[in-house]
């Protein structure tokens, strides 16, 4: 395996917000006070913390959403521009709120509570930006706006793309949704929603039955799981001192898409993306801690 690879065009569809970071030594109790050791703002989502991954790596990177015309969407606005990320059929709509994050970091473990405004984040079918979508290798979802991811991966398997979905809670018609799906990645919390009382590995073969090729859970500092209908395999988390957490699922998803595009092995994609989240929970923030492909590297040389 070489982290270099043939640069590839990926479109994004989802949810994007702005994170208020708050860091603590520790939570507070209900009832009582804390002081803020730290405070930023930052560009936050799934979707678009993965393109800023790829887009840094020099892939070519496209995303649709929505966001309201106000100071939050100014700073959603910049920041993918900045991330190189083309704003592919995106509307900044006049008279509504963008979506917002208060997410609380503990400065001691690395571990974060969000509570989450997803704004009016809603892209109607009939507004996909298809351009985007039938020149791109692959797309990548997060399961909002499920219609039209929906009609996402229908459009993109047309062209033979590749269709990643990072499902992080249910969401309406999530199955129809798996059906289309290639490579499905969720973590591990998100299994008792889906299928209670069900082992770790009885869920993997419920989703795969569903349609995708490949599915990944992760388990945050337990690593992660990969299962494809031939074989399952498991990757430990990197020991690494954490300082921010937030994002790593995220990231984690950003190098899966890599790793496939360029394809790598089940074994050393795993690898690389779990060595990827590492890196990047070691500094705070989702854009500044994004780790170059040469820092991951040396990483996994160690």
């Amino acid at each position: 395996m070489t982290t270099t690879s043939q640069k590839s065009s990926i479109f994004g569809l989802g949810t994007i917000v702005v994170d208020h970071q708050v860091y603590l030594n520790q939570f507070p109790d209900a009832d009582t006070k804390c002081e803020i050791i730290e405070d930023r703002f930052q560009v936050g989502g799934p979707v678009p913390t993965a393109l800023a991954l790829l887009s840094k790596w020099g892939h070519s990177t496209s995303f649709q959403g929505t966001w309201g015309q106000d100071a939050y969407g100014e700073m959603i606005e910049k920041d993918l521009q900045e991330s190189r990320i083309h704003m592919a059929g995106s509307v900044a709509k006049a008279g509504r709120k963008s979506g917002f994050a208060h997410v609380w970091i503990e400065r001691t473990t690395g571990r974060r509570t969000i509570a989450c405004h997803r704004g009016d984040s809603v892209i109607d079918p009939e507004a996909l930006h298809l351009e985007s979508i039938t020149k791109a290798d692959a797309i990548h979802l997060d399961g909002w706006s499920g219609s039209a991811a929906i009609k996402a991966a229908k459009q993109a398997k047309l062209q033979n793309g590749k269709v990643f979905l990072d499902l992080g809670s249910p969401k309406p018609s999530w199955e129809d949704l798996v059906s289309e799906v290639d490579y499905l990645n969720l973590p591990e919390g998100l299994l008792n929603k889906l299928f209670p009382d069900q082992s770790l590995i009885a869920c993997a073969e419920k989703l795969l039955s569903l349609g995708p090729l490949e599915v990944t859970i992760t388990q945050g500092a337990r690593g992660a799981w990969h299962f494809c209908k031939e074989a399952s395999l498991h990757q430990p988390a990197f020991p690494v001192v954490a300082t921010d957490t937030n994002g790593a699922g995220d990231v984690f998803n950003g190098a899966m898409i890599h790793g496939t595009l360029a394809a790598w092995t089940p074994r050393e994609k795993l690898r690389f993306a779990t060595a990827v989240s590492a890196l990047k929970c070691q500094k705070p923030g989702n854009r500044s801690a994004l780790p170059e492909l040469a820092a991951v590297e040396a990483f996994l040389d160690q």
